[in-house]
């Protein structure tokens, strides 16, 4: 801001002064002089006004111009890294050759039908390229809206309202236009390539945008045309089967396609899937890695002697079944091809673990049944009807039907089945493979291929996950047999009432999961399972809150997994009720109160992923910190006290988890350190639940910390008269034969006291393990009683002499 200097000062002074001594000379003038008076002050304010206006302006534009030249340093950074058009660009090409090859026999040669499995896949593509396509979208949305996001705020600054208020001197006016002269040479190089960058990634867009249209509405036609199919289920769609037909595509270019999209689709899945891939790939690292040590556990416990068992004896095999027999649910909507894969490695793991724990007309019926499923799944990748393969159909479905009669009439073998109801899926699968031919020979092609494969493959699922069932069981009871002690803090496991029939509650579960298998053959399944998924992740209002039930489970899914977690850490890696031998428990790598501490960190990571993945803004977490302070306030204070001794405990390890300790007359050892409280296991047997609070403030004996070593004292009483050397060397001499007494820190010996009837010798020594001290010390009172016997050093007896005093009898005075 600028002032008025001294000079204008004086001059109004001055001007001021001698009007007013011309004023009293001539009074006529006294209105002229405050005319031009006011008129002087109104133009000084409005230069002074215009000058301050100048400052101001001089100042922002100085701030422009460094934003400016900010924002063109961070846009010229930004378009360095550039965006790779031509691998975009030859990505979408990918894509559009991929589209082009699936429209095969469904938008181009659909020859005289559509059939089901073509739709099915070719929807499979088509849906895996929209979601390749919608990542390349939203990473061309987001470069492109970074482009005009800086194009934008330069142009804004660059019209800037301050940038055109010049100033009147001449020489600040040829600085300011030589500084705008610098920041145009700067900043045109930039507004050039953003303006080229915006203009081709628009082109980009279009494309992408395009292919996305492009794949949507193929989409949507296949779901009408699978309505269409599905509403017309029993109508004829072909030529009787003995009838001559107008046309048929050639074989070998209906194998090729069929190979082709197979292939698509199958690969295209993985690369979508591959998080889900990673989660199943680690839990069948758990799933081994548990088997194993369950196995070492076992061997252990029979004296290293071999376990006969299915599920022990092939851990790998094993673990592989049950991982993908759980896995392969949490992959949303498979294609065919992937489920086939997963169910027949399945099947020939089943094969290898229990070949030799039935019999060989059981065990030949399975492979019967894996071979006929295998050979169906490839034909059910042929997307095509043609007539050769009408007759293979029949081929099939007529052997399977025959093996299915041949096994339900041969009533016999049925007592050698542990579940006979296994037979109901076979029943099944013989009506299923009865009407296939039936329809199939009737020229209902679709409905005829479906029921072929959802025959076989209900069969062969429903016997997998019983086998799986079975395995899952008798890891239970081995579990049964290594951990003796049921542990409540876990999940409320009996493993003693495990039997050799597994749980109602298995059953269950297998039932569930072959009707989802045996379900998605169907395409009326997905009819039903669509409304429902849409059910759950639609978005529901409460309020200003905005929600969906997949969040809310997800949120519910994430905090139990996180709990569970947390309870398996401090089980396996703290708590050591399981562990029989107590040497090996002293050399185990210790954790301690440091289990304390992971499990806090899974709690609270578990914590804020699951407000992350329900979508529960940061403001509301801090609603519930801040509701939770209120509570703390008014009646959780021990229970944030011990909360925070706890976290005290974990970080100083005053005491640690199996330490041995004495407390308030209680000795015992650390089984765990939890949120709350610690419980101790007390020589007696019983576990005493301390609050951590307690724990931290009482004074705590830890011999742990000591290295489980004890001192001794013993207290001996001899004979007046007993020769002391001798007594010493004796009693040095026993404890030195003693293997469990430590020569450094040195035993001590030393005449205590004397008393009435003896001298008190007083001994110390070091015991190496503390747990032995008992018995030391009663070993050593035996040696040197014995040893003082031999050697006739006589230990002090108390001793009470009686003097009686005959006093004469009055009453004999005269005698």
């Amino acid at each position: 801001m600028r002032f008025l200097n001294i000079s204008i000062l004086l001059t109004i002074f001055l001007f001021v002064s001698d009007a007013y001594s011309k004023v009293l000379a001539q009074d006529s003038a006294k209105q002229d002089f405050v005319s031009r008076t006011e008129i002087f002050f109104k133009e000084s304010a409005k230069k002074s006004l215009q000058d301050i206006e100048t400052d101001k302006a001089a100042i922002r534009q100085n701030q422009v111009i460094e934003e400016i030249e900010v924002l063109s340093r961070q846009a010229r950074s930004f378009l360095k890294k550039g965006f790779d058009t031509v691998a975009l660009i030859r990505d979408l090409n990918q894509v559009s050759q991929w589209y082009n090859i699936s429209k095969d026999g469904v938008f181009e040669n659909k020859g005289t039908t559509q059939t089901s499995r073509n739709l099915t896949t070719t929807y499979h593509i088509l849906d895996a390229l929209h979601a390749e396509v919608s990542t390349y979208k939203k990473r061309v949305d987001r470069y492109l809206d970074q482009l005009v996001r800086y194009r934008f705020q330069i142009d804004s600054l660059c019209n800037d309202k301050s940038l055109f208020i010049l100033s009147k001197d001449s020489t600040e006016l040829n600085q300011y236009i030589h500084k705008l002269k610098v920041v145009a040479v700067e900043i045109n190089p930039v507004t050039t390539l953003l303006k080229d960058n915006i203009n081709t990634i628009q082109n980009i867009q279009n494309q992408v945008n395009f292919e996305l249209l492009q794949l949507q509405t193929g989409m949507e036609e296949i779901e009408y045309d699978q309505q269409q199919i599905s509403d017309k289920t029993f109508q004829q769609e072909f030529l009787n089967l003995w009838e001559e037909s107008n046309f048929d595509r050639p074989i070998h270019e209906v194998l090729y396609f069929s190979a082709l999209k197979a292939k698509l689709v199958f690969f295209y899945y993985l690369k979508g899937q591959w998080g889900k891939i990673i989660l199943s790939v680690l839990l069948l690292l758990l799933v081994t890695t548990y088997l194993y040590s369950l196995r070492s556990g076992i061997r252990n416990i029979n004296n290293k002697e071999e376990v006969k068992s299915m599920l022990l004896s092939s851990p790998f095999l094993s673990g592989i079944v049950i991982t993908l027999s759980v896995a392969q649910f949490v992959f949303p909507n498979p294609p065919f091809v992937f489920t086939a894969g997963i169910v027949l490695v399945s099947a020939l793991m089943i094969a290898i673990i229990f070949r030799k724990e039935i019999s060989k007309y059981w065990l030949g019926i399975w492979v019967i049944f894996v071979v006929l499923f295998a050979f169906v799944a490839v034909d059910n990748l042929v997307l095509q009807a043609s007539r050769p393969e009408r007759w293979l159909m029949v081929i099939l479905a007529m052997i399977s039907f025959v093996t299915g009669i041949f096994i339900l009439f041969n009533k016999e073998r049925h007592q050698e089945l542990r579940e006979r109801w296994i037979l109901i899926p076979i029943f099944l699968m013989t009506l299923m493979e009865l009407f296939s031919i039936l329809f199939n020979v009737l020229g209902r092609f679709n409905i005829a291929k479906i029921l072929m494969v959802a025959g076989l493959m209900n069969v062969v699922v429903a016997i997998v996950f019983l086998w799986v069932i079975r395995l899952v069981n008798e890891g239970l009871t081995y579990a049964s047999n290594l951990y003796k002690k049921q542990e409540r803090r876990l999940f409320y496991i009996n493993y003693n009432r495990v039997g050799k029939r597994a749980p109602f509650f298995f059953y269950a579960i297998l039932i569930v999961g072959w009707f989802v298998l045996f379900g998605r053959n169907f395409y009326e399944f997905r009819l039903l399972s669509e409304p429902l998924k849409s059910f759950f992740q639609e978005e529901h209002q409460l309020g200003s809150y905005t929600f969906s039930i997949y969040n809310l489970l997800i949120f519910l899914l994430i905090m139990i997994g996180a709990t569970v977690l947390s309870k398996i850490v401090s089980f396996f890696a703290s708590d050591s009720q399981w562990n029989s031998n107590d040497d090996k428990q002293e050399k185990k790598f210790r954790l301690g109160s440091w289990i304390l501490l992971i499990r806090i960190s899974i709690i609270s990571i578990g914590f804020f992923l699951a407000f992350a993945a329900a979508g529960i803004p940061v403001d509301q977490i801090m609603l519930v910190i801040g509701a939770l302070g209120v509570g703390i306030g008014f009646g959780l204070q021990s229970l944030v006290n011990n909360l925070v001794s706890g976290l005290i405990i974990a970080f100083e390890k005053p005491v640690n988890v199996d330490d041995l300790i004495e407390i308030d007359g209680h000795a015992g050892k650390v089984k765990s350190i939890g949120f709350r409280s610690s419980v101790i296991a007390t020589l007696d047997g019983a576990d005493l639940i301390m609050p951590n609070g307690d724990l931290l403030n009482s004074n705590v004996l830890n011999w742990t910390v000591g290295g489980f070593k004890k001192r001794i004292h013993i207290q001996i009483e001899v004979k007046y008269g007993s020769d002391l050397d001798k007594v010493k060397m004796l009693i040095v001499d026993v404890l030195h034969k003693n293997d469990q007494i430590f020569t450094t820190p040195a035993v001590s010996v030393q005449f205590g006291s004397l008393s009435a009837q003896s001298i008190i010798i007083e001994i110390y020594f070091w015991v190496k393990t503390l747990k032995d001290t008992g018995q030391v010390r009663s070993d050593v009172i035996k040696t040197i009683q014995s040893v003082f016997q031999e050697n006739g050093v006589n230990l002090a007896l108390p001793k009470q002499e009686l003097l009686w005093k005959n006093e004469p009898d009055s009453n004999n005075t005269n005698d």
